[in-house]
Order: structure tokens, then C-alpha cells, then sequence
């Protein structure tokens, strides 16, 4: 029995011995020193994008653009007075003129039209907007000209020209036919220049297409708006990463945001700390300044040098014991992606 005894105590000891030697050590994570949050900067409606988790951008890149609310030409002509400046409110601008912008019509001129002298028929007080109409100048019966009605008022009507080359305060006689026979008379009127349209907005300015005397055609972009919780200060509806790295996306394309939500998160690529989950019984080996060791799991035959940087103040429980977030700076020439598995050796 007594030598039983003895041989058990010999073949324990080395087990035992290296139970008090064993490393300790703590599972950890690769993770970015500088992770940007990009947050979105008004409220609005992201357009398509195709960024997927770790695609990598560069600094200045285009990540997301907002859609904005377009106003285009109502009609061919000319910008008159542009009251709007990029980063002002249409509201306020409304407030003040009445207007964005103003356009002048490319046929500026109309004829303010009653059914004075017309043919007497009945049907020809009868005047319908959209119908396209003939006249001929009282005092030059050869200066003829073509219309259509954009307007009417009880006897009056409004014809805006088309074709014709005739002056303001010329008095014309008007007709349904192209012959311009007595039958189809439907009045008299004096040729006017017609009101230049205004146009209006809501929501900040965030582009304004065009200048004061720029020549339009209709359906041409004036200008565009973006929520008007935007900053005055804005200049784009994109929205560019700060920062290269690699990109981390929180929305989806065509997703309704507001100004402050997250939208991705950017993280560089050129410094890359380690974070370990490290057990409170085992801090004493990790105060800042202590030198650890770092094998990765994509580099386990690689041995890497690191030094405590910083020791986390709040710790999580995890069966019943407490961990603490202990990040290690690391130095080594080796490729090292956030989201990396390592094992950090604490000593013994």
C-alpha cells in the first residue's frame, strides 16, 4: 500500500506542477482604434446602394445620397430674379417674395380677350380653355397670328400666342376659323406681356440649378430641396465617408431616415487594437502598461507582442464571474482585420 502511495505521488506531481504553470489567457477580438459613425445629416429617403458589410472605402467616397424634391420648368423661357440661395429655407424665401424664382414665358406676350363684337351667335360666347383660336391685327389685317385659350373668365378669356410677331397694346380681332370669317368671330382684345410665373418650394435649398438669365426649357431642373431640418450649412444631398476603412451598414436602400439616425460605421484599417475579454480574478495581470502576448486564429504558428493600453471600467457577468474589456495595442507587420479571433496570454 505504502509504495501504491508513493507511486501516485510521483506520477501527480509533474500534472500538478503544470497546473501551476499553466498560461493565462483570455479570448479577444480584433477590433478598429478609430470606428466613424456616420449618421444621417436631415431627414429623408435613402436612394439604392450596394455597400455590403467590409467593403472597403476610401475618404471623400459617395456612401449614401438622400432623394431630393426636384422643381423643374413649368414652361420654355427665361429666369428672371433668382431669390433663393443654396442652404436657405423656400419657406423663409416665400415669406419674403412670394416666390423661389421667377420665370418669364418664352411667349411672353398674351391677348386679354373679351367676347366684345363677336359674331352674334351664341356659340361664339361660348369660349372653352384649351381651344385654339385666330386673329389678325384691327389696323393690319395681314398680321395674323395663332393661339390658345388659357383662361376664362365669364365674357373674358386669356389667349396666350403661338405663333404671330406682334407688340404690346396691338388691338386684334378673333376668330374659331383659320379663314377668319365674320361667322366665327369671338371677340376683340389688345395684346399685353402676361405675368412672369413664380415659382415656388418647400423644404431647404440644397441645389439651385440654375441663374438669372439663364434660357429654360420646361420640364428643365430649377432647383432642389432636402428636409428642412437640414443644416443651412449643407452643400449636397451625399452623404461621403470622413475616414478610408472598411464599411459597416446600418439601414437599407430606400429606407425612410431621420437626422441623427446611424447609418454605417467606418473602420480604419491602419490601426487595429485587440480587445480581450479578460476575468476579474485575473486584472492584476493585465494593468495598463503590461506586456501580453497575441496569437491569432488565422496565425496560430505567429507569436505577436502587445502592451495593455486600457483597462475597461464596467465588466459583464458571464457565469457567474465578472470580464472586463482590456484593449492591447499590438505590433506586428501581419494583415489583421477588425473581427479577428485571437488568444491573449496574460503570463502565468
Amino acid at each position: 500500500m505504502k509504495k501504491l502511495l508513493i507511486m501516485l505521488l510521483v506520477v501527480c506531481m509533474p500534472f500538478t506542477a503544470l497546473a501551476q504553470e499553466a498560461e493565462v489567457t483570455a479570448n479577444a477580438v480584433a477590433e478598429s482604434r478609430n470606428v466613424m459613425q456616420i449618421t444621417a445629416p436631415f431627414s429623408g429617403v435613402l436612394k439604392p446602394f450596394d455597400w455590403e458589410l467590409g467593403d472597403v472605402v476610401e475618404s471623400g467616397d459617395t456612401l449614401f445620397e438622400m432623394v431630393t424634391q426636384k422643381v423643374y420648368a413649368p414652361a420654355d423661357g427665361a429666369v428672371r430674379s433668382v431669390f433663393a440661395e443654396n442652404g436657405e429655407l423656400a419657406e423663409d424665401v416665400l415669406a419674403q417674395y412670394g416666390m423661389v424664382l421667377s420665370l418669364e414665358k418664352a411667349n411672353s406676350l398674351v391677348v386679354n380677350a373679351t367676347t366684345t363684337g363677336a359674331y352674334n351667335d351664341p356659340d361664339n360666347r361660348r369660349i372653352q380653355t384649351g381651344e385654339v383660336v385666330y386673329f389678325e391685327e384691327t389696323n393690319d389685317r395681314d398680321n395674323e397670328g395663332e393661339g390658345r385659350v388659357v383662361s376664362v373668365s365669364g365674357n373674358a378669356y386669356v389667349v396666350e400666342i403661338t405663333k404671330g410677331d406682334f407688340e404690346s397694346e396691338d388691338n386684334v380681332k378673333l376668330y374659331r376659323d383659320d379663314n377668319m370669317s365674320t361667322k366665327s368671330c369671338i371677340g376683340s382684345g389688345k395684346l399685353a406681356y402676361q405675368a412672369e410665373i413664380g415659382v415656388v418650394g418647400s423644404g431647404r435649398v440644397v441645389n439651385m440649378a440654375v441663374s438669372e438669365g439663364d434660357k429654360v426649357k420646361k420640364g428643365q431642373l430649377l432647383f432642389e430641396t432636402v428636409s428642412a431640418d437640414a443644416e443651412s450649412t449643407i452643400e449636397s444631398a451625399a452623404i461621403a465617408a470622413p475616414v478610408s476603412g472598411a464599411v459597416e451598414v446600418a439601414v437599407q436602400s430606400g429606407m425612410q431616415v431621420y437626422k441623427g439616425q446611424l447609418l454605417a460605421k467606418v473602420h480604419e484599417l491602419d490601426k487595429i487594437s485587440v480587445v480581450a475579454s479578460v476575468d476579474e480574478m485575473d486584472l492584476d495581470m493585465a494593468k495598463a502598461g503590461s506586456s501580453v502576448t497575441v496569437v491569432f486564429d488565422r496565425y496560430p504558428d505567429e507569436v505577436i507582442s502587445g502592451t495593455v493600453a486600457e483597462v475597461g471600467k464596467i465588466g459583464v457577468t458571464k457565469q457567474n464571474a465578472a470580464y472586463y474589456d482590456v484593449t492591447i495595442d499590438i505590433h506586428t507587420m501581419l494583415e489583421i482585420l477588425p473581427g479577428m479571433n485571437a488568444t491573449v496570454y496574460l503570463g502565468k
